[in-house]
């Protein structure tokens, strides 16, 4: 067997495909001796992928395999008895980033077998085959056009067909990238999948690719919106239908890709009933939503391609639209967009759910340059016990009930540093206004911190301990009124003499006197693919309960007292849930990785008139997919945990 570089004659001229002027060096090179840049060097034996014979005798030492240079080519492999089996040439080639394209082609009928119309020849190479008859017509045997793709990061030299190559030098490539857009028009597809993304030659690509022509019966789809928020990310929507092997994504002008494979679909009865003669059964199904977190500007434009083998045809264009920036505003547009309820979970994950909390997360940074202000009524107790944080939004008529209560309680006068916090700009003037007649009628002492910006449940508690003054923190909810004395001093009692004990919540009950919360458990439900939080006796009768207290896997924080330094510990309530939900199991289930026990006090009379201070913030729809939001990022932060809980390990399982 040997390797030769072909000598020009006039037979073999008249039998090869034209090349570009230039690019071979035709010199017939005997079969024990090859050259390479002038130096004499060992003759080659063809690479392991080669299924030729060799006539080497195997007991001689085998010599070291040389590349050849980019202008030694074509290179043909010769049988014994001089047959070419194997031939590679390169018509030109140009580098796009830190990848190598090639174009040119190969003979030999061991190459056959890697021809699909698309190959991963070798990590890091990847080929598009298709015919050329030129060359065809100039063998005998199996022939195909070649475009390979190759990115062997930090290597001198690579093996192609069992020739193997030398990397050439940037800068000497043969015409550039641009003989690549006019020659492999047919093979955009395959330079889409195999350039390096965020290069200028794939964004090239992407510029040129064509629209479907009308004849083009493999996929259909329109672009109904496409609105983001810089930066953050953004939501494409509209419908698309396609044949089984053809491929959508979406496509920007830089050329960066997302494949619609993991898109919401949903069922459309008017693309069904306009395209089922040509799509049949593969127009159900045909709404699509898909997420892009790559980098957009307002009015850059968004395509849905197909991806038909290694051709690309567009099949529709949009602009992007400025998306609400505020998370709960993203939030409220986005989760009208339409999708089946059972696929919720899944859309947050793949899609939307990483949108909004980088959202969430920015407006959070916004708040660390505001200065709240505090308004102070009556001479604050000195040395207190306990802070009682109570947020106020919405609505703020409760602050009367609970300070007759409070005003009863020698406790809570004694020993209570009295937060309100206000994070509603609605009613922030009145609230001021009304807690000098608050304090006259009452007598209790306390503070009203206002803050201009909705901070939800989490914010608010943490705005408020930001200011606190006592070892002791009380989350306490605007619409929980306690029934009788006693109950602020019960539960400080419960914490100060049981170091162990990380948290003490309180039973609640409904204004009918049966048991609105105590104590809470995780409980899976599939439709939401997540494990809610259930109050399990809410309803029942306080007498069929017993009203020992118990260790719970978490409590409310309608009701929930905590010492500062294990809130501060963990990070008091975690901001970056939506509005207000699982931020209290999120805080028991942090406190319960400190080895801290979560109580829950039964001989309690507090009523809790549920839901009451989370009213406002829009229709039921809404609030249930916010539910679900932070239902999501509760299981995605919490599952292991909570599965211990559920179902904990048997005394005789493995440590």
């Amino acid at each position: 067997m040997e390797l030769v570089q072909r000598k020009s004659s006039k037979a073999s001229a008249d039998r090869m495909p034209r090349q570009r002027p230039g690019k071979a060096r035709d010199l017939e090179l005997p079969a024990s001796r090859v050259e390479l840049a002038g130096a004499p060097l060992p003759g080659l034996s063809p690479g392991p992928e080669s299924g030729a014979s060799s006539a080497r005798d195997e007991s001689e030492p085998r010599p070291e395999r040389r590349a050849f240079k980019f202008d030694r080519l074509p290179i043909t492999e010769k049988d014994a008895s001089g047959r070419p089996v194997k031939e590679l040439a390169i018509d030109y080639w140009a580098y796009a980033g830190s990848a190598l394209l090639i174009s040119g082609w190969v003979m030999g009928d061991d190459i056959k077998q890697l021809c699909p119309s698309r190959a991963t020849y070798a990590p890091g190479i990847i080929v598009s085959f298709f015919r050329r008859p030129d060359v065809e017509n100039a063998y005998p045997t199996f022939t195909a056009g070649i475009l390979a793709v190759i990115t062997v990061e930090g290597a001198e030299d690579f093996s192609l067909f069992g020739f193997k190559l030398k990397f050439p030098l940037p800068g000497g490539d043969d015409g550039g990238f641009a003989a690549f857009l006019t020659e492999h028009t047919q093979r955009f597809g395959f330079l889409l999948d195999s350039l390096p993304e965020g290069s200028p030659e794939r964004a090239l690509v992407a510029k040129q690719l064509q629209p479907a022509p009308e004849t083009y019966k493999g996929a259909r789809g329109f672009l109904e919106q496409a609105k983001g928020v810089p930066g953050h990310g953004g939501l494409a929507v509209g419908w698309a239908v396609n044949l089984p092997g053809v491929k959508l994504a979406l496509l920007d002008q830089a050329g960066r890709t997302v494949p619609l494979m993991r898109a919401i679909r949903w069922h459309r009865a008017d693309i069904v009933e306009a395209l089922a003669s040509d799509f049949g059964n593969y127009t159900f199904n045909a709404g699509l939503l898909q997420a892009w977190q790559h980098p957009f500007g307002i009015g850059d434009e968004l395509r849905i391609v197909a991806l038909d083998g290694d051709a690309a045809f567009l099949l529709t264009s949009g602009r992007w639209e400025a998306a609400p920036i505020e998370p709960v505003s993203f939030a409220r547009w986005a989760f009208e967009l339409p999708t089946p309820l059972d696929r919720f979970a899944e859309r947050l994950e793949h899609h939307d759910g990483a949108i909004i909390e980088t959202l969430i997360a920015k407006d959070r940074m916004s708040w660390r340059t505001v200065t709240p202000e505090i308004h102070t009524f009556g001479a604050l107790v000195k040395n207190p016990k306990c802070s009682i944080i109570v947020p106020l939004y919405g609505r703020f008529d409760f602050m009367l009930n609970q300070m007759l209560e409070f005003s009863e309680d020698k406790q809570i006068k004694q020993h209570a540093d009295l937060i309100y916090v206000v994070d509603d700009p609605r009613i922030a003037s009145n609230v001021i206004q009304q807690s000098w007649l608050l304090y006259e009628a009452n007598q209790i002492p306390f503070r009203v911190v206002v803050t201009p910006e909705n901070r939800g449940f989490a914010g608010a508690n943490n705005l408020g301990a930001s200011v606190s003054r006592a070892p002791l923190l009380l989350l306490l909810n605007s619409d929980v009124i306690p029934v009788e004395a006693g109950w602020f001093g019960k539960m400080q009692e419960a914490i100060n003499k049981t170091p162990n004990i990380g948290i003490v919540g309180a039973r609640l009950f409904f204004p009918n006197g049966s048991i609105q919360h105590d104590g809470m458990m995780f409980q899976w439900e599939p439709s939401w693919h997540a494990y809610l939080n259930k109050h399990p006796r809410a309803g029942m009768e306080a007498s069929t309960v017993r009203a020992r207290h118990a260790n719970d896997p978490a409590v409310t924080a309608a009701c929930l007292l905590i010492r500062k330094s294990t809130y501060d510990a963990v990070g008091g309530l975690d901001e970056g849930f939506l509005i207000g939900d699982f931020e209290d199991s999120d805080l028991c289930l942090k406190v319960r990785r400190q080895r801290k026990e979560i109580v829950c006090l039964r001989d309690l009379n507090l009523t809790h008139l549920e839901r009451q201070s989370f009213s406002g913030i829009g229709a039921d729809g809404f609030r249930e997919r916010v539910a679900r939001y932070n239902a999501w990022r509760h299981q995605r932060r919490w599952s292991q945990d909570i599965e211990a809980l559920v179902n904990p390990p048997t005394s005789g399982a493995a440590a």
